[in-house]
């Protein structure tokens, strides 16, 4: 089975988890292209059961959000989230990552939204492999805020920081709109 195929079936079954879950939300499409040496890399990492990525919006009592700041992007804040792990469902990665990024634990409670991205090789559109990144949101169940050494940054908001990533605004506008 090719590698389009084997990603794209990987990329409906968690959308099917996902849904029987979650119910229904938002689903956006879109298409990439890579350079060679960024594709063979996402290939490596498709062979060895990597699906994408996963964050999540975590709130507490007092209706808080926990949002991090990473040197990727050291200037906005954003959600703790990162790479899915083979053998791990998406939701897995999502508490994974806030755990491991901020000490805190959550239980899930929806999909905010998800995005299927078809990423084609620039220099053979025919060469193709699916990724999926879901943003959930969830309420904080225990732990203790702290910031993980990979992070600058993590801590819990009752208003607005600026500026926050891009793809989560619409998000605190539903917050704090």
């Amino acid at each position: 089975m090719s590698l389009e195929v084997r990603t794209r079936e990987a990329v409906a079954r968690s959308l099917r988890r996902l849904r029987r879950a979650y119910g229904m939300f938002p689903l956006r499409d879109e298409r990439v292209e890579n350079d060679p040496d960024f594709f063979e890399r996402g290939r490596r990492k498709a062979d060895s059961g990597w699906l994408g990525d996963a964050g999540v919006w975590v709130t507490d009592a007092d209706d808080r959000v926990v949002l991090i700041r990473h040197p990727d992007a050291p200037d906005r804040w954003g959600i703790p989230g990162g790479g899915h792990e083979p053998g791990e469902t998406l939701s897995e990665t999502a508490r994974r990552e806030l755990r491991e990024e901020t000490g805190l634990r959550c239980r899930l409670t929806d999909v905010v939204h998800a995005r299927r991205t078809e990423i084609a090789l620039e220099t053979d559109p025919s060469e193709r492999l699916y990724v999926l990144s879901v943003l959930f949101s969830g309420v904080c169940v225990g732990g203790e805020l702290r910031v993980a050494n990979e992070l600058l940054d993590a801590r819990w908001f009752d208003s607005p920081p600026e500026p926050v990533a891009d793809f989560l605004e619409p998000q605190v506008e539903r917050w704090h709109g």
